[in-house]
């Protein structure tokens, strides 16, 4: 096992399809996630308690399979994935505490918010340049959610608040990850940064919680968002962001919030209104909008304008 995954994750072949193909298993698994972080939830587990099994999970999982990369972790690189790890686990905490006051749905879109916080952060800490789709991104984001937030009285509860909160430290660890994993290992990055909270979520929980009772029904959910949701999808994420454009990253990444909305309808049986659709939808053509600045479309213009050119400059 831990060979096939080596041999899956290496370096030396990779490309842009794999990488593609990776980030979206991620984005498919973590939409998954909302269903299976509200399922335990409403087992009885706290929001901590949660996060504490998924991450050591995750944790035995690649020291386990990539423990010859423990050896080889830097200095640097723990700095650096402590550093995600700390912003990973306060997004995890706000997102996990928002879904005991809002349904699994409208976690997963608000979430999706932090794609368009990410260009604004960037703007900050790396004083990349705004530019006017990043503003129309976030001028339609604002419709979107108080669409999603204010249908039937549902008004801008503490889990709208909570999730929103969410959204900026995913934003702020989106950023830093794709700083560090242009320097250091993404394996090695990932170790790190999953070891982190499992460390900290495990100690905070044992402090302030009892030990939660646990089924084989909430075991199998919990085994599911420890391996697949954090182990295997976050180390998909770190891999397939460095090989691939940051265009394909952000529309494949976007898809998160899709499937997880899909998923609690089917699963959970979620209801939407038109309204919340309408928010939902608008809050997705943000998210398009602000990170891939049309590009796709650009591009197919160009190419049908240019076709022989267009052949020229393809692979190789």
């Amino acid at each position: 096992m831990g060979a096939v995954l080596r041999n899956l994750f290496s370096h030396n072949k990779m490309n842009i399809k794999k990488a593609n193909l990776l980030l979206l298993f991620a984005a498919f698994v973590w939409g998954s996630g909302f269903v299976g972080n509200a399922w335990v939830l409403g087992a009885g587990f706290s929001p901590l308690q949660l996060i504490a099994v998924r991450m050591i999970i995750a944790s035995a999982c690649l020291c386990m399979f990539f423990r010859k990369n423990i050896r080889t972790i830097s200095k640097k690189e723990i700095a650096a994935g402590a550093l995600l790890g700390i912003l990973l686990l306060l997004g995890f905490i706000f997102q996990t505490y928002a879904l005991l006051h809002i349904t699994a749905s409208v976690n997963a879109f608000v979430t999706s918010v932090y794609v368009i916080l990410t260009p604004f952060i960037r703007r900050v800490i790396i004083k990349e340049k705004l530019d006017y789709f990043a503003n129309i991104g976030a001028g339609l984001t604002i419709v979107g959610i108080g669409l999603i937030s204010l249908d039937g009285g549902f008004g801008m509860s503490i889990g709208v608040i909570l999730t929103l909160i969410c959204a900026v430290f995913y934003a702020l660890q989106t950023v830093f990850t794709d700083k560090y994993t242009k320097i250091y290992s993404p394996i090695n990055l990932t170790i790190v940064m999953i070891t982190f909270n499992a460390i900290f979520a495990t100690l905070a929980s044992v402090i302030i919680y009892d030990t939660p009772q646990m089924s084989g029904g909430v075991f199998l959910s919990l085994l599911y968002l420890g391996f697949v949701c954090t182990f295997a999808a976050y180390l998909a994420q770190n891999i397939g962001q460095k090989y691939t454009t940051a265009v394909n990253a952000a529309i494949i990444m976007s898809m998160e919030s899709v499937f997880g909305t899909i998923l609690a309808v089917i699963i959970l049986g979620d209801s939407l209104s038109g309204q919340m659709i309408l928010g939902m939808s608008i809050v997705f053509v943000a998210i398009i909008v602000a990170e891939t600045k049309l590009e796709f479309i650009k591009k197919k213009t160009n190419s049908e304008a240019n076709p022989k050119e267009d052949i020229h400059n393809g692979e190789g």
